[in-house]
């Protein structure tokens, strides 16, 4: 059973425990026998037994332990306490992951909102705004209704593919000529950099099994990130190309790279490096969500290689089965 279970005798001393509890309290073979507290040397845990508060669980991660575990106790008779834990880890991620997608939305929408709802404020007040303000006030209303605008487009695709993802009704999926969709996807990343990066483009004739406009919307979201990331003279390196039995979309370029402890939280929706910097250079803390869950969709693996001041790569990996070589 995945809950753990351990059988304290009337002394406190552990009479039984299964596999699950020894996992998550850190109890040997060799501990039965031995009292609890000087195997688990926790005083929330002592204090909450001695209680006998039983009806409130308790939350905790035992030192030294990986889990975040809820504990409920019950004393079935004079002579035993039985502790059950419950690995919850999983679920406060979620819940964390819950709070802080609502309370960074809630942020992004704020700022362009106050903006807007400022500036109408002023002009609605008669001589408040100077008449040669009012079209540059105007230019940053609109610019910043765009910027809304993006946010709540990303928000519904990322939307789509969580449902698409859940088992919605599915789509059939098509042969996708990736190196036009590749060249294409290129072609707008140098109109975002104009002129400031050396952008090159190598690809393979191969196909791919999948969905078109979600792959270009992929592709697309990691080629604008390298533009936005690398200063100014850099260069930004799209590949396509056939790579063991499968084949590997790479987007490699000389920015400012990621310090390592960031890439596993890369993909979640609105995480930022680099709070100010990323609003500076826009984009709306969404791309790299809607990568993750379009290269799930289309059976391949995202990897990110990345450190700072030495630039970053993102990979699209394929695997065999969803990759074929035209034949002429």
């Amino acid at each position: 059973m995945p809950q753990g279970v351990t059988i304290l005798r009337e002394d406190w001393s552990i009479e039984w425990v299964n596999e699950a509890a020894g996992r998550h309290l850190g109890i040997l073979p060799e501990d039965i026998g031995k009292l609890l507290f000087d195997v688990v040397r926790d005083e929330r845990m002592r204090r909450w037994l001695f209680s006998r508060e039983f009806e409130k669980p308790l939350v905790m991660t035992p030192e030294g332990s990986p889990f975040i575990l809820e504990f409920t106790a019950v004393a079935p008779d004079l002579r035993h306490t039985m502790i059950v834990s419950h690995d919850v880890t999983e679920r406060r991620r979620l819940d964390d992951m819950r709070r802080d997608f609502v309370a960074n939305v809630s942020h992004e929408l704020r700022t362009p909102l106050t903006v807007i709802g400022g500036f109408l404020d002023m002009e609605c007040e008669k001589g408040a705004v100077p008449e040669e303000m009012i079209e540059y006030h105007r230019s940053l209303m609109r610019e910043q209704t765009r910027r809304m605008k993006s946010i709540l487009d990303d928000l519904l695709t990322l939307s789509k593919l969580e449902n698409k993802d859940e088992g919605a009704a599915p789509e059939e999926p098509e042969v996708v000529a990736m190196p036009k969709l590749v060249e294409d996807v290129v072609r707008e990343g140098r109109a975002l950099s104009m002129g400031r990066h050396e952008i090159t483009c190598e690809v393979e004739d191969v196909s791919v099994i999948g969905y078109a406009d979600e792959l270009r919307s992929a592709v697309m979201n990691l080629v604008s990130n390298a533009v936005r990331y690398t200063p100014e003279g850099g260069t930004v390196a799209v590949t396509w190309k056939r790579v063991g039995t499968g084949a590997v979309l790479a987007v490699k370029d000389t920015g400012i790279g990621i310090d390592p402890k960031h890439i596993p939280r890369l993909t979640e929706r609105f995480y930022r490096v680099d709070k100010g910097r990323s609003r500076s250079v826009g984009g709306t803390g969404l791309g790299l969500a809607i990568v993750k869950h379009t290269v799930r969709r289309n059976g391949a693996t995202l990897e990110i290689e990345s450190a700072p001041g030495k630039g970053s790569t993102f990979s699209m990996r394929f695997p065999e089965g969803r990759t074929f070589q035209p034949l002429y």
